[in-house]
């Protein structure tokens, strides 16, 4: 009998919609609600950061060895949990649990979904769309999503708990979909420490042998990691912004538009302009934003919030593509590998903006932010200019 692969696009559509954080809008509000500080919430982002740094490799080689499906499958419990122990948690040490159940589930994720759709297409030999696809993903699962989190501030205005309970629902029908992907390659049967390692180490070799996928990493890392330090103090922004609480749904709504629009519009845009060109752009509209968070008030604040997201959704799908289609072999491992370096580098900023923040004021620490972007970003892009000429 025929295998339908394609049925795992779609399936991979609802995937998406169902792992989406709704608590987002309001995690931070909760935080400060359980009388945490800047530097316990910069723990926390820390914690999450270090259990992937111990597992996200070998996660993504577990993916390799065992498959994607089971992979996404144990993302969706852990992530279940993680949702759990907030809806429970009313301090500190609570909190710190679910940081490690969360972190344990991206570890789980990480790569196995691109690397999922990725694959599906080598079997449908539509390898060429996969920017189509990929964005096409980002765009439902955000839209979608984007309804979810305008609802989500009224709950919490209603019970401050209730949006994790959706959360756990949400993940427990993660789980149900993740158990119907079809694998489309057959899994290797050799599990044994030996072979984990010896993924590992030829993984890492082929990252740093192979200038052109390192030079994707780095740009990824960069982006990313900044992009993450400014999503982490959206909330506090939004209230310096003058915004009430009720009204965060629709920024976080409009923000999950607006990334899935810039994921949408890629493969469009690149028959008109380089990949190259596109990440210079994103650059430039990431700094507007910083410096829109640094010297912005009112609707200034809520405005440089979805340039961030637009810029981040266009260069998402370009440097997705870039590294799968430059990867030839052992594409979950890598992309952990990727993902790995970007949670270590992350981690380092987040922590000390923690410390930053509580000393210099929320936005007086975009500043430094603004800065430090500036630098490493055209470092990056220094780098990945040498290796392509």
């Amino acid at each position: 009998m025929k295998i339908n692969y394609y049925k795992n696009i779609p399936l991979l559509y609802i995937y998406s919609i169902l792992i989406k954080r709704v608590s987002m809008p309001i995690i931070i509000i909760y935080f400060l609600l359980n009388r945490l500080n800047f530097t316990e919430i910069g723990i926390l982002t820390a914690t999450i950061a270090i259990i992937h740094v111990s597992l996200e490799v070998h996660g993504g080689v577990f993916a390799d060895l065992k498959g994607n499906r089971l992979s996404l499958m144990i993302h969706s419990v852990f992530a279940a949990l993680c949702m759990l122990f907030y809806l429970i948690g009313d301090s500190f040490w609570y909190f710190f649990v679910a940081s490690v159940c969360y972190g344990v589930s991206g570890a789980f994720i990480s790569g196995s979904r691109n690397a999922l759709m990725f694959e599906t297409l080598q079997k449908l030999k539509r390898t060429s769309e996969f920017k189509k696809f990929n964005g096409r993903m980002l765009l439902i699962s955000h839209l979608v999503n984007a309804v979810v989190l305008l609802l989500i501030p009224f709950v919490f205005d209603y019970n401050p708990k209730y949006p994790f309970v959706i959360g756990i629902g949400f993940f427990i029908g993660s789980f149900i979909v993740a158990a119907l992907f079809v694998e489309p390659r057959k899994t290797v049967k050799k599990s044994s420490s030996k072979e984990f390692n010896k993924n590992i180490i030829k993984s890492l070799k082929i990252v740093a042998n192979e200038r052109e996928i390192f030079s994707v990493i780095l740009l990824t890392t960069v982006i990313a990691a900044f992009t993450h330090v400014g999503a982490n103090y959206i909330q506090p922004l939004l209230t310096i912004a003058g915004l009430p609480v009720i009204y965060f749904g629709v920024v976080y709504a409009l923000m999950r538009a607006a990334m899935g629009l810039g994921a949408a519009l890629t493969h469009r845009l690149e028959r008109w302009f380089s990949a190259e060109s596109i990440i210079l752009l994103v650059i430039f509209l990431m700094s507007a934003a910083f410096a829109g968070y640094l010297l912005g008030f009112g609707l200034i604040i809520p405005f440089c919030v979805l340039l961030i997201n637009l810029a981040f959704g266009l260069n998402r799908i370009v440097l997705e593509d870039k590294l799968n289609q430059s990867v030839k072999s052992n594409r979950t491992t890598i992309l952990s590998i990727s993902s790995l370096i970007q949670t270590l580098f992350r981690a380092v900023l987040i922590f000390f903006s923690g410390i930053l923040a509580d000393y210099f004021g929320v936005q007086g620490l975009f500043f430094f932010v603004l800065i430090g972007f500036l630098v490493f970003a055209f470092a990056a892009v220094r780098y990945s200019r040498k290796v392509y000429i």
